[in-house]
């Protein structure tokens, strides 16, 4: 039975599994290299959203992921790996009732539906608000929380660089490394 299994696993390479999500891997790296240049933070966590949330919708990779565990005999383990993690950034930069990102499977993000806040004492508002106050926030200044309180940090700069910033860095930088990582193998 064992001989059967390796058989089909020699016949039914992982490479053409990772053929056929290479095109939707690609424009993945594309959306998240662009997004990472995006000065506005704020508005760059609504991108990420608007690429991530259809990847969520649609199930990310499961379906690659479920053919090349039946295949795996430790020799796809890497490429199991790094498609899982991709899993679970499009999981957690995904929709969520209670989240950032606050829309419905199917539904368009918009900055009313993203929310942000809720990080030293500021209250949670929508992407909307942040963008049509940033203004106002540039001049909000925290000496409370800043390092250096010759120098506060604004109520803009943690929204924008300590809270968004950090979300889409640590995504699109995440995402860029495992696709990295499938290039490579495949």
């Amino acid at each position: 039975m064992k001989a059967i299994k390796v058989l089909k696993a020699t016949f039914s390479p992982a490479v053409n599994d990772l053929k056929k999500i290479e095109n939707d891997l690609n424009s993945l790296q594309k959306e998240m290299q662009e997004i990472s240049k995006i000065d506005n933070k704020v508005e760059a966590i609504i991108c990420l959203f608007k690429v991530i949330s259809p990847i969520q919708d649609k199930g990310g990779f499961s379906q690659t992921i479920c053919k090349l565990q039946e295949k795996n005999y430790g020799q796809l383990d890497q490429i199991i790996s790094a498609l899982e993690v991709l899993q679970l950034h499009f999981k957690n930069a995904g929709r969520d009732e209670y989240g950032i990102n606050r829309t419905k499977a199917g539904e368009e993000v918009t900055s009313a539906k993203v929310f942000l806040g809720d990080v030293f004492g500021i209250w949670t508002k929508s992407a909307y608000y942040w963008l049509a106050n940033q203004k106002e926030c540039e001049k909000m200044l925290r000496r409370d929380v800043s390092k250096d309180p010759e120098n506060p940090v604004s109520t803009w700069y943690l929204i924008n660089e300590y809270q968004a910033g950090a979300f889409v860095k640590s995504h699109t930088k995440g995402i860029l490394e495992q696709i990295a990582v499938l290039k490579k193998v495949a």
